[in-house]
């Protein structure tokens, strides 16, 4: 009985013409540049939005400090304007009372001071669009980019307190005030919120003899 052979079949495929490759070439060329610029662009979107952000941080904290300063300095206070001292028959620091009808009232005056000095809680800065190129040769080159920053109403004045240590017996007592500023900052391309905190010191002391037994007793009046 005969084997029988294997058949074995030659297909050809035709070849790819020349063209065909440059196309394909071409597409592959085009999708790794798009790629590439795809993921630059969303680089230096970010990488902006960060400058910017840190521009207009800058700016709301000089208005803040500028007008902190002025404030400061066009008013008489001191210790005993915010803080009455209670002593015991010994001259011991017996109570520290806070007059918390002032701190509020220099809080709000404050917050409208700032709010003022903000044009109304509206301000507005250009920047370069060399400046978000991260480039130290086109710092200060190209068009301005309009950025507007505004202040929201959730923006407050909070108090504070520290009694530490000074020495031997010795204690410092400061009152502080954070001012928190909540802002918009409107790009052309994106709109975003962040928050401005600056911290002043009112008020200090030093307070000879025993710790106080009476952290802060409030005084509403």
């Amino acid at each position: 009985m005969r084997r029988r052979r294997p058949l074995y079949l030659d297909v050809h495929l035709p070849k790819m013409r020349r063209r065909t490759k440059l196309a394909l070439a071409l597409v592959l060329i085009a999708a790794v540049v798009a790629s590439v610029g795809i993921r630059g662009a969303v680089y230096l979107r970010e990488l902006s939005c960060d400058m910017v952000l840190s521009d207009a941080t800058d700016l709301m904290t000089l208005c803040i400090n500028d007008t902190i300063s002025r404030k400061l300095a066009n008013e008489d206070y001191d210790y005993d304007y915010f803080v009455t001292l209670e002593h015991d028959a010994d001259g011991n620091v017996t109570a520290v009372r806070a007059n918390m009808a002032r701190i509020n009232a220099m809080s709000s005056e404050l917050l409208s001071d700032i709010v003022k000095a903000a044009d109304g809680g509206e301000l507005s800065l250009s920047i370069p669009i060399g400046n978000l190129l991260g480039s130290s040769l086109l710092l200060g080159r190209g068009p301005d980019i309009p950025v507007d920053i505004t202040m929201l109403s959730s923006s407050r004045v909070d108090f504070k307190n520290d009694l530490v240590s000074a020495g031997i017996n010795q204690t410092k007592h400061q009152m502080k005030l954070d001012v928190v500023i909540d802002i918009d900052v409107i790009m052309p391309w994106r709109t975003v919120s962040t928050q401005v905190v600056s911290e002043i010191l009112i008020a200090e002391t030093v307070i000879v003899g025993k710790v106080p037994e009476t952290y802060l007793d409030m005084e509403k009046t």
